[in-house]
Formats: structure tokens, sequence, C-alpha cells
């Protein structure tokens, strides 16, 4: 076997797993640009009112605006002179509709960028279509550390994405910064029952946990030097901070239009992570809470004592199994792994009799990505191996959020890798493989052309200020495989995300930690999926309970989010909300529209 290092992909970080921890936050708005373009913002001055630019680059069908909100650095110490500065994008209303207002949005992540969202004028259309409708402006904000703003959050993770002119804040006068560190690293993992709903997901092998320490240890080190000091964007990523950068937004167009900015009303839509930034946001300022829509809910409280092992991925792997029925029921002219291979030589081709023989064939793949055993055998091509393993259980997991739209695709990639991966890795051919990844990595959707994007350190950032402080922390086998059992798909990923907490060195300046919950100036809406990955329909319900007069609806589908499931009767509640302010009543299940696959 030649020696090769397989490229492992790189894939959306996010609430969603690394949301990796989905190396992740998923953003489930992924852009697809028809050709390169200069930054958003440039030479738009920072003020503390907002003023609108043409945005800087060249002419679209649409006319975007820009503008940049200068705010202090950390709210609790308004006066140091500290300043941060929040990208903004709006895109206008229709001039022949009665005008409502302004709609913020926030994709998820955390790390998803606001600002690239609404300017990648498809999505921008559905969001004005399909939930909020016409007389709204909707803006586009990056929290934090993310995106265009400043300071940036970049640790270098990505090469050269660090910029120096961003990194730290900006002043009125000099104030002085500080610094803290820490560290350490750490050991092993167990072996169980591999299979979920007759599904074989092998283990990763039992190197993943130090790997994931020490990666988790060299993520810390990089942004201490990079993004650890005061005046830096580390200390002050937090949700807490975020929400109240959209009270600062809605004050300044509420003093844009004449308005008294203590009454204002900000409207938001919120998804994935960015239903944690609206829980907060009603929380702490429930009189300034307009129409807030929350679409695949996070839950508040687990997500701030590091305890989410059941409020994640609980319904990841039975939305896979649901797979190979699907494509068993769109038969061979739509899923093309329905198809058997002939077996060598004979010509003859087997009749796929049901489901189970599609579920078997994916079992049979993956029985030769047994990690576990290559290297406690000590092969040479062990981590490949597991390269291959980690990578294709990314892939599938990130193919839940969308299943409508990736399914087919990795249906190909399963015929493709399916004659590549034989009994023996020393004959498998490498570059075949990787260029298959490749390919279903494009057709995904999981690349993007902005020149400023997500970096994988956003969700470290965020989600460890978020929650309490566990450095030191030591993952028990009892935990470890508490997480397998709740899936075999993305469980272990999202493990990952609290080892790169217990080695977070950087807390926030400003520590909040709920309760979430309350009564707010407007009912809130929440809405989930009954197969969502990441955010559980069971959120929506109990964020509901939380706030009072909230309604919620639910979607019978398959997807990380109500938006991207398509469905019409979803679209309705949407709509009816941000036009009327109607809320559903009992009757708040949306039923199957579509099948993946069709």
């Amino acid at each position: 076997m030649q020696q090769k290092t397989f490229l492992a992909l790189v894939l959306l970080y996010g609430v969603e797993c690394l949301d990796l921890g989905n190396a992740h936050a998923h953003n489930p708005f992924l852009l697809k640009r028809q050709a390169p373009r200069e930054r958003l913002f440039e030479n738009i001055p920072a003020t503390v009112d907002l003023k609108w630019y043409p945005c800087s680059n060249e002419t679209t069908e649409i006319p975007f605006e820009c503008a940049r909100l200068s705010v202090p650095l950390d709210y609790k110490k308004p006066n140091n002179g500290l300043r941060a500065i929040i990208p903004i994008i709006k895109y206008p209303a229709d001039k022949d509709v009665p005008y409502k207002g302004s709609v913020l949005i926030n994709p998820g992540g955390p790390g998803g960028l606001g600002s690239e969202t609404v300017y990648d004028v498809p999505t921008a259309r559905q969001i004005r279509s399909n939930i909020i409708g016409p007389g709204w402006d909707i803006l586009g904000f990056d929290p934090r550390g993310i995106g265009y703003s400043v300071p940036y959050g970049s640790c270098d993770i990505i090469p050269y994405s660090v910029e120096p002119e961003r990194q730290n804040a900006t002043t009125l006068f000099q104030a002085p910064s500080k610094l803290k560190s820490r560290r350490r690293a750490t050991k092993l993992p167990p072996n169980n029952d591999e299979v979920s709903y007759g599904i074989l997901i092998p283990d990763d092998p039992p190197s993943w946990k130090p790997q994931a320490y020490q990666t988790a240890f060299q993520f810390n080190t990089a942004c201490q030097e990079y993004v650890s000091q005061y005046n830096q964007a580390g200390p002050h990523m937090n949700t807490v901070v975020v929400a109240t950068d959209m009270l600062s937004i809605g004050k300044a167009l509420a003093r844009g239009g004449n308005q008294p900015e203590d009454t204002t009303l900000v409207n938001f839509y919120g998804i994935s992570y960015g239903t944690l930034l609206g829980q907060y946001f009603a929380t702490l300022y429930p009189n300034n809470v307009g129409r807030f829509l929350l679409d695949g809910v996070v839950d508040a409280e687990t997500w701030i004592s590091h305890s989410d092992v059941n409020t994640t991925v609980t319904h990841a792997d039975k939305a896979w199994s649901l797979f190979f029925s699907s494509c068993f029921n769109a038969g061979p002219e739509r899923c093309s792994f329905y198809t058997a291979r002939s077996p060598s030589g004979t010509g003859k081709v087997p009749v796929t009799r049901n489901s189970h023989y599609l579920r078997d064939r994916f079992n049979t793949i993956t029985s030769r990505l047994n990690a576990t055993k290559y290297e406690l055998e000590g092969k040479e091509y062990a981590p490949v191996v597991s390269s291959i393993l980690i990578t294709l259980k990314l892939l599938i997991f990130n193919s839940i959020y969308r299943a409508h739209e990736t399914w087919p695709h990795l249906s190909d990639f399963f015929v493709a890798a399916e004659p590549i991966l034989v009994p023996n890795p020393a004959e498998w051919d490498l570059e075949a493989l990787q260029a298959a990844f490749f390919e279903l990595q494009m057709k995904m959707g999981l690349t993007t052309y902005a020149p400023v994007t997500t970096i994988p350190e956003s969700f470290t950032q965020v989600s460890c200020t978020d929650a309490r402080d566990i450095r030191g922390l030591e993952i028990t086998p009892a935990e470890e495989q508490a997480w397998k059992l709740a899936s075999r798909v993305g469980g272990v990923s999202k493990l990952g995300a609290k080892i790169q907490c217990s080695q977070w060195q950087i807390r926030p300046s400003w520590e909040w930690y709920g309760p979430v919950g309350g009564a707010t100036k407007t009912p809130i809406l929440f809405a989930g999926t009954l197969l969502d990955p990441i955010t559980p329909f069971e959120n929506s319900e109990k964020a509901r309970k939380l706030f009072k007069g909230a309604k919620m609806f639910y979607v019978d589908e398959i997807a990380h989010t109500a938006f991207l499931t398509r469905n019409t009767c979803a679209f309705r509640h949407a709509l009816a909300y941000f036009q009327n302010g109607t809320l559903p009543d009992h009757n708040n299940r949306c039923k199957k529209e579509i099948q993946p696959f069709f």
C-alpha cells in the first residue's frame, strides 16, 4: 500500500456537531458564489449611529446596503474607550408594499455569518418569500469575533486567516490590556455495541481521545496567542454579549427612525445556534422582544452545563436509518445505491428485495473501516482507515441536515466507494477514494467561495465561554459510552466539543449562566422537525413552556430546522407570524410533504 496521507475533508463547525464538535455549526445556509469578488464593508466607516452605504463590491441585482456599528467592547465597562464593530447588511424591503420594519437574522453555528447569508441572493429571497414575507428589511449581522466583525476571532487554525489589522478592538482612547494562561492534556476510550437501528458504525480507534485532547490543547494554545487579551475577541464572544449587540442594533435603528430607543422592539429570525441567541435576548430584554421565530432550538440549560447528551444527537441514528427505506422506495431510477453490484465475473445482478439488503451492503462497507482492529494490530494503514471512518461519519451526520438534497449524492458516493473498499486496506485506491470524497463534499455544498467565511475555532470560542468552566475535566468511559449510545453517527464528534472546552483557558469578561425564560412583550414562536439530527424537536416544546404565551409548530420530516424542509405548512406558520402576528393553535403539526430522493 502506498504511504499517503488521506486528505480529511474540512466540514462545518456548529451546534451541530464540530453544529463538528459539527467540527462542524453547521451553518444551514451554504454559500455558492458565481465568481470571486472583493470583500464586503470595504472603506465603510464604523459609527455609533447606523449610516447605510452601498456595499463595497460589484453591482448586484439587489441594492444591498451595508453599515458598521460601533458598540462598547465590554458592556460591563462601556466607558473604558474600547469599541467593537458589528458589520450589518440590509436586504431592503420592496418599495411597493407597506413598510413593517426590520428583522435581524442569525444563521446558526455558532460561527455562521449573517452578512454573507443575507448577501447570498437565493437565500435572502427564500427567507423573504417563505419565512418573513413582504414589507420587512432583512438585516444580517456578524456576531463578535466572526466574519467581518472587529476584533476578529481568528486563531490561525486555517492558515493565513489572521488579519492583524482586525485582531484588536478599536479605541476612543487607549486602555490597558490583560492576559491569562494555563493548560493541560490526557488519555484513552472503551468499545461496545457498534450497531444502532441495524446499522454498523464502527468505533473510532482508541487513539481518538488522546488526539482530541491534543487538538484541543493546540486550539487553546493558538487562541491564547491571537485572541486572549482583554482588548481582543476571545473574552467577548459569548452569547450574552451578542444578544446585547442585537439590542444595540435595535436602538440604533430606532434612533435612525426618530423613535424612542428604550422601548424599541427587535424582530428576529434565529436558526439553530440563533435560537439560543434569541432565548438569551428574550430573557435579558423581555420588553424589547418583537416577533421572534426560533427554528431548530438549542436547549439553553444543557448548553450552559455541558450536559447535552440527551438534547442534541438523540434522533440522528433513527434519521439515518431511514436512508435505506427511502432509497428502496425511490427505486433505481432515483437512488443509485438501490441497484446491487454483480458478483465478480458472474455478470448477474442480484435482486434488491427490500431495504434490509441496502442496509447490509452499507454495513459491509463500514465493516471494512474497523480502525480499532487495525490500530491494535499495529497496521501501517490504521491512521488512513481512521481518517476515512471519521470523515465518512461526519459526512453522514451532515447529510441528515438536508436529507432531501444530500442523500442522492451520498448514494452516488457509496456506489463509487463500494468497489474501492475491498477487505484488505492495503489494496485500496486512495486517490480514487479521495476523489469520490471530494466530489461528495462539493455536491453537498460543504464549500464556500466567500472571501471571509466560517472558521472552525468560532464554535469553540462561543460554546466554551457560554458554558461553565470545565478546565481540566477528564471525560470518563461512562460519559463516552453515553454519547455513543445517544448516536453512533454523531455522538463522539459532539463529545469532541466538550473536550475542546476542557482545555479552553479563555473566560468571558461578562459571565452569564441563565436560566432562560419569562414573560415577553411579544409571544415567541418556536419551530422544530421530528427527526432533527442536532436540535431535537423536544427542545422546542421545552422552550415554549419557559416563555409565557409562546407557541410552537413542528414538521414531520428529516432535516435540521423547519426552513430546510421546504415544507409549505411550516412556511404558512412563519409567514402568518411575521406578517400578522398570528400564532399556531393546537393544530401545530405539519405533515410530511416530500420524501428524500423525490
